[in-house]
C-alpha cells in the first residue's frame, strides 16, 4: 500500500492548516455565534386539573412563538425549543441559553391516556412581554419566565 504522506512533519502541518480552516473539526456546534444576540432564560410552570390538583406525566412542549404581521407571514408561528414532562407535583422547569425569545408558547398534552388520573384535553398558553435583565451589547441578559398555572379539563 502506498502512503500518501511519508513525512510526518508534512502530515502534521497539513492537519494544522486544515484545522485552522475549520475543515478538521468534527461535531463542534456552537449554539450562538459571535455577533449573534444571546440570552439566558428559565421557564417554570405548573399544570393542574379543575380541582387545582397537580397532574404528573403530561407532555409540555415549549416553543418560541412568532406573530404574523403585515410585513411578515410565517409558515409556522412557532419554533420548538424543548419537550418536558410534568413532575409529581405538576411542575415543569427548563433553564437554557441561546437566542432571546420574545414570546413563549406552552403546549400541554396528556400522552398516557387513562393513567395518572384520567384523560385530559390539550391546552396551550402564550406568554408575552418577556423581560430580560442585566444585558449589554449582543447579550440580552437573563429572563425568569413564570408561566401562569395551566388548568386542564377532563375529556
Amino acid at each position: 500500500m502506498k502512503r500518501l504522506f511519508k513525512n510526518p512533519r508534512r502530515t502534521g502541518f497539513i492537519s494544522i492548516f486544515l484545522a485552522l480552516l475549520g475543515l478538521g473539526t468534527s461535531g463542534c456546534i456552537l449554539t450562538v455565534m459571535y455577533g449573534s444576540p444571546s440570552a439566558d432564560w428559565s421557564v417554570k410552570g405548573k399544570v393542574v386539573d379543575e380541582d387545582n390538583k397537580p397532574i404528573s406525566g403530561l407532555q409540555v412542549v415549549l416553543a418560541n412563538y412568532f406573530e404574523n404581521t403585515n410585513e411578515v407571514i410565517y409558515d409556522q408561528n412557532y419554533w420548538p425549543l424543548d419537550t418536558l414532562q410534568t413532575a409529581g407535583d405538576g411542575t415543569y422547569h427548563l433553564e437554557s441559553n441561546g437566542f432571546p425569545i420574545q414570546q413563549l408558547e406552552v403546549h400541554v398534552q396528556d400522552i398516557d391516556g387513562e393513567l395518572r388520573g384520567g384523560e385530559y384535553e390539550d391546552a396551550h398558553i402564550i406568554v408575552k412581554q418577556i423581560e430580560y435583565k442585566d444585558g449589554k451589547g449582543w447579550y440580552s441578559g437573563h429572563a425568569d419566565i413564570r408561566v401562569p398555572d395551566i388548568i386542564l379539563k377532563k375529556k
